[in-house]
């Protein structure tokens, strides 16, 4: 909860909007030079959607006329931006707040959700961990994220777009079980099965049973494609499946998002991070343009693309996408 001390003056409430517009569109980014003058490279992580955002941001770049690339896909592509091994990755905010915390170089400036108690992971009561509960919504985790100081890296302009986990079950099951809430999932979890990709079953069966007391029948973990896709549910192979608000399976196979998940994950709002070593604001200005027209419907339709039994590839994904929405300017 954000703390209050009371009437703000007119100093303090001139503050509070400076550091508001700091985590808005259109935020200026201090990089090293105004033109880039070397090769960016971008890394994703293996899922075909993150490779369709890897691939559309790299246009973005090409056709403001920066050199980019794609590198292989990582696991982490996180750590490898921070690690040097590339100048930019496209993740979830909870993710990068997680990450960028723990960097020494990284203070919170004083803003809304940077003034909650003393602004660290542990005094907020959040977990180290990128994909279980937190403490902040989503504005606020945007917000703490956009306030970080950090040296030789950069937050840019956060989309709208959000891959947030969540719980869903087919209508059979929510109207057999009268389940519509995850409040309800304590005197049910015993007779339901759960599907959670493999490296994140241990920590949201522990969240399950710590937050909601639900203690599943049985817990199967999924392998990342599988869990992608939503056919454990629909198969009914498990009741309950753990998966992301930009899963477009969920609306293609009318599936029941359970009100209240999101107690369970930390917000993931899209956000590009960056290095600014040798970039330049040409490349922020054509990422922060693709950042600003990439709303939830737009996420849901890239999934929609590269998934299911008509999947294009996800360059030629992004290709068609920017094409859709009219993003380049290069003939």
């Amino acid at each position: 909860m954000i703390r209050s001390t009371g009437p703000l003056g007119l100093t303090a409430i001139g503050a509070l909007l400076l550091s508001l517009t700091a985590c808005t569109a259109g935020s200026e980014v201090d990089t090293s030079q105004p033109t880039t003058t070397r090769e960016l490279v971008i890394v994703q992580g293996p899922d075909a959607q993150d490779q369709a955002l890897g691939h559309a941001y790299r246009q973005m770049l090409d056709d403001a006329g920066i050199e980019a690339s794609l590198a292989k896909a990582a696991d982490d592509p996180v750590a490898a931006v921070l690690a040097g091994h590339a100048d930019v990755t496209v993740a979830g905010s909870g993710e990068l707040l997680a990450a960028l915390e723990k960097l020494p170089s990284s203070a919170a400036e004083s803003s809304p959700a940077a003034d909650s108690p003393a602004g660290t992971s542990e005094d907020l009561g959040r977990p180290e961990s990128t994909s279980g509960a937190t403490a902040l919504d989503a504005a606020q985790t945007k917000n703490t994220l956009h306030a970080l100081q950090l040296s030789d890296f950069a937050v840019l302009d956060s989309a709208e777009a959000q891959s947030t986990g969540t719980l869903v079950v087919t209508a059979a099951t929510s109207a057999g079980e009268q389940l519509t809430n995850v409040q309800q999932l304590s005197t049910l979890c015993s007779e339901l099965e759960f599907g959670i990709v493999a490296d994140e079953a241990a920590q949201l069966t522990d969240e399950l049973a710590t937050i909601l007391d639900c203690v599943p029948a049985k817990v199967i973990e999924l392998t990342a494609p599988n869990a992608r896709g939503v056919l454990p549910v629909i198969t009914d192979a498990v009741q309950v499946q753990a998966t992301t608000v930009d899963n477009a399976g969920i609306a293609d196979n009318a599936l029941v998002v359970l009100e209240g998940a999101d107690v369970l994950f930390a917000p993931q709002t899209i956000t590009p991070l960056i290095t600014t070593r040798e970039v330049g604001q040409d490349a922020v200005k054509a990422l922060n343009k693709l950042s600003g027209a990439l709303k939830q419907e737009d996420l849901l339709e890239l999934d929609r693309m590269v998934t299911g039994r008509d999947a294009v590839q996800p360059a030629r994904a992004a290709s068609d996408w920017l094409a859709e929405k009219d993003m380049l300017d290069a003939g």
